[in-house]
């Protein structure tokens, strides 16, 4: 009778939690839906090689469920704090098993039916398990008990600074998430655009966020360190009560620099805590041929006009502050060792890119690293090409102006139009004779190797192209010992216009024109004849008046000096 007393009160009890924890669902869903659309999405990306304008604006993205949204991991119960507006799930576990969810009320306490109030408010999710799990195990001390976080609480958030507003955010949203919902506004980015055109090195800060608790304490939010360290303390979680302050920033006023053997390398944001670690971490580490016993940190004087130079070992001397303006450079491997390879292309046996050995291996050593030549290769048509650094390489506008500044050459209109056709005109080529390197062992010929050089091993084209005034312009097979005239007749011979006393060879190689009596064909050259000009009416009498003026200016001078004598 008495156990059958008691269970009648156990289920009466249990059906009078459920009834009141519906209610509370129900006010719940009324009074704080609307705030559900400012979550984050942070979707694991915590790499420390990752930009933080990258992740900040991968950060920004809208959920529709607060029972889906992404989180960076499990909750720390150690970390969160409890306060109002926070949503947990309460089990009972035993005879019968049921779970009742609780909402932590504007007071800050969570009420739960025959076990009474609890303050919960400003404690750790640790500290709120503890008194809860304890208050019902004194109610109902025969069933297994479990009090879980199901849904994060959500409040307004002022900030200032970069804009004035309010946001909602909830217990788990970072402040790098708050900023990117800001910086990444249309409004503020309009700002921003407006700013930048009254100072290209003005910028929203990323080093130096205020963000003020609501005990009147002032955390430093550094964006970029805490995506270094993952240390927590350099952007926090938001909480009720905080200020969040976006200072804009100078780097004409504020910043250091970092370059050398490091990762990138570039101009930052200066905070008052930085020290050697800091920057390096920055820079996302150290680059692979990097010396960290060797690292200078450059410090320039009050007045400007001189500086200190300090020499750090990084493992020894991490913790060195780092000053305003303060540059730093990492050294290289003292046995760093540039890598550098060519290519061979053509009628090569093993044709690729092969390394070579800076300012030291010739051009041999190359050919047999790759097999040495078939059986096809022609020698008097191998080439080499050679790249420069972009500068040299450029042939627009500024490069045209520079080789011309000092000229003494260039005159008229024509030598100008000369002159850029011929800077347009460069092929980089390096000028050598395969044939003395391999048929006369000609030593000058075997020429050192530079990086990304290009050798090709041309094959026997056995043909001379002739075009221009002849009848049959084309390809004509080669046959050693015959001069032009042979070439020009196996191509229809002369057009009418032709003008044939200004016939040109032009080599393979070199592109260079040459008359057909100073050089000798080969496979592959080129045969080429111009059209005879004719001078127009105009032209003729101009030719004949200019003839005449002459004529007459000697006529005149010898009558004068006649009539003088």
């Amino acid at each position: 009778m008495k156990f059958t007393k008691r269970f009648i009160v156990t289920i009466l009890l249990l059906t009078g939690i459920t009834a009141f924890s519906q209610v509370s669902q129900t006010s719940t869903d009324k009074s704080s839906i609307t705030s559900q659309q400012y979550q984050f999405n942070t979707s694991g990306k915590t790499n420390v090689n990752v930009d933080a304008n990258q992740l900040l604006s991968e950060l920004n993205a809208p959920i529709q469920n607060f029972n889906t949204f992404p989180v960076e991991g499990v909750v720390n119960p150690d970390n969160y704090i409890v306060g109002q507006g926070d949503i947990f799930s309460l089990g009972l576990y035993g005879f019968l098993n049921q779970v009742i969810p609780l909402t932590v009320s504007i007071e800050g306490t969570i009420i739960i039916p025959s076990v009474g109030e609890i303050k919960v408010n400003d404690l750790t999710l640790a500290q709120v398990k503890d008194r809860v799990v304890s208050a019902v195990k004194k109610r109902y001390y025969s069933s297994n008990v479990s009090f879980t976080l199901s849904q994060p609480r959500t409040f307004l958030i002022p900030v200032t600074g970069l804009t004035q507003g309010t946001y909602a955010v909830t217990s788990l949203t970072r402040t790098s998430q708050l900023l990117s919902i800001v910086v990444f506004d249309t409004l503020n980015a309009q700002k921003r655009l407006d700013m930048k055109k009254i100072n290209e090195n003005m910028s929203f800060s990323f080093r130096n966020i205020e963000l003020k608790r609501k005990d009147g304490s002032i955390i430093t939010v550094d964006i970029y360190k805490y995506f270094s360290t993952k240390d927590d303390k350099y952007n926090p979680t938001l909480r009720e009560g905080d200020l969040l302050k976006i200072p804009y920033t100078n780097l004409n006023t504020s910043c250091i620099t970092v370059s050398g053997a490091i990762q990138i390398p570039g101009h930052y944001e200066y905070n008052k805590n930085d020290d050697l670690e800091t920057i390096i971490g920055l820079g996302r580490g150290f680059d692979a041929n990097a010396n960290p016993d060797s690292i200078l940190v450059y410090r320039t004087s009050s007045d400007s006009k001189s500086f200190k130079t300090f020499v750090l070992s990084y493992d020894k001397e991490k913790s060195f502050k780092i000053e305003v303006f303060d540059r730093i450079f990492v050294k290289y491997k003292s046995d760093f060792r540039k890598m550098v390879s060519v290519q061979v292309q053509g009628e090569i046996l093993r044709p690729g890119t092969y390394p070579i050995t800076f300012k030291n291996t010739k051009l041999k050593e190359v050919i047999e690293m790759a097999g040495g030549m078939t059986k096809n290769a022609y020698l008097p048509l191998c080439i080499i090409f050679r790249s420069y650094d972009e500068e040299y390489l450029r042939r627009d506008t500024m490069e045209l102006m520079v080789n011309k500044r000092a000229n003494d050459l260039i005159v008229s209109e024509k030598d100008k139009l000369n002159f850029e056709e011929d800077v347009r005109g460069r092929r980089n080529r390096v000028v050598i004779d395969f044939e003395k390197l391999y048929k006369e062992n000609d030593e000058s010929q075997n020429i050192i190797l530079e990086d990304k050089d290009i050798i090709y091993i041309n094959d026997n084209k056995n043909a001379v192209y002739v075009y221009g005034q002849v009848q049959s312009e084309g390809y004509v097979p080669f046959k050693e010992g015959e001069d032009y005239e042979y070439y020009i007749e196996r191509a229809g011979g002369y057009s009418l216009a032709a003008d044939k006393g200004n016939t040109r060879v032009i080599k393979f190689n070199s592109r260079g024109w040459y008359k057909p009596d100073d050089v000798s064909l080969n496979s592959g050259d080129f045969v080429y004849v111009p059209k005879k000009t004719s001078n127009t009416f105009s032209e003729t009498v101009t030719i004949i008046s200019q003839i005449s003026g002459v004529l007459l200016g000697i006529l005149t001078t010898y009558i004068l000096i006649k009539n003088t004598q």
